[in-house]
């Protein structure tokens, strides 16, 4: 994408900037509303990112030089679905399930145009914008977690491959968190049984069972470490859970995106992330000498409810 970015504080300027370009952006920095106002009448540019809050802002003008009274010319099909999926997207919160519902399409057909597009590392990058912009430190942050345990919480993923896309899936789930004195000091640990995963298919069930290898493999892990916080809103805070997750008899060490909400007394935790299977040496993605096939990236979904308790 090629953004341009209009912030009058030189220190946040280059932290935005930085940030955009590692992401792959190319980013080009306005120091003030009249420099904007020249570029953002030059071609080429897919968004503004600005701080509302500047005084000398006119609003009015802002949008008669984002909406040109003459029409752009046409681009392509490809463009014109971008942008439609990017809008959905936005209109959702960035929840694809609801997008899709939106869109009329199945969740993995909007998961391969996402990553066709570019709109995964768009999202990356909005979200690091808008915690830049906030304050460093919030109430959620420092508030005192008791010990718990999962009391409920679901484990899927995305699949694809040549037969379809499809969902494999489980409510088995256990875990167990310590306390601290605020989410930054909580470790713990989540695991689930591989043989409670399910897609639906009995075949297909059976041929994820020989990949997984259950009875030399029986369960998928992760331990927590750390956790790194960020400033979010009263009762959702963006997170980065790191630890090491252990799949197939392999332990990597990750760093997961994720979200935790206090809901009553209880905190869930969400995360989504991309997956390759061969990172994990799980085998037998291919069938019938090739002639259908599993693709290696998935994508996995974690929900998980920990009600309080030693």
């Amino acid at each position: 994408m090629h953004l341009l970015v209009l912030e009058r504080d030189p220190v946040r300027r280059e932290a935005l900037i930085g940030v955009l370009r590692a992401a792959g952006h190319h980013a080009v920095a306005a120091p003030d509303p009249s420099a904007a106002a020249a570029a953002i009448g030059q071609p080429g540019f897919d968004a503004l990112v600005l701080d509302l809050g500047l005084p000398e802002l006119d609003p009015a003008r802002l949008r008669e030089a984002l909406v040109p009274a003459e029409a752009a010319a046409p681009g392509t099909l490809d463009a014109a679905e971008r942008r439609h999926i990017a809008l959905a997207l936005r209109h959702t919160g960035g929840n694809k399930r609801q997008a899709a519902l939106v869109l009329g399409i199945s969740r993995s057909t909007l998961l391969h145009k996402v990553r066709k597009y570019g709109l995964a590392a768009a999202r990356v990058v909005a979200v690091t914008l808008v915690l830049l912009t906030q304050p460093t430190a919030t109430r959620a942050q420092e508030t005192p977690v008791p010990p718990g345990r999962v009391k409920s919480g679901t484990l899927s993923f995305d699949g694809h491959g040549t037969p379809g896309d499809f969902i494999g899936r489980t409510s088995t789930v256990s875990g167990e968190m310590t306390g601290a004195s605020g989410l930054a000091g909580v470790r713990g640990w989540v695991e689930a049984p591989v043989r409670t995963l399910v897609t639906g298919n009995g075949r297909r069930d059976r041929d994820l069972a020989k990949s997984m290898e259950p009875e030399k493999y029986p369960n998928l892990r992760f331990d927590l470490r750390g956790v790194r916080t960020r400033a979010g809103t009263s009762d959702s805070l963006p997170v980065m859970l790191e630890g090491a997750l252990r799949i197939h008899g392999v332990s990597r060490d990750v760093a997961l995106p994720g979200y935790v909400r206090a809901e009553g007394g209880a905190l869930r935790v969400r995360t989504d992330f991309p997956l390759n299977l061969k990172d994990y040496r799980i085998g037998g993605l291919s069938k019938l000498l090739g002639a259908l096939k599993m693709d290696e990236h998935i994508e996995v979904h974690v929900d998980l409810t920990f009600a309080p308790g030693a």
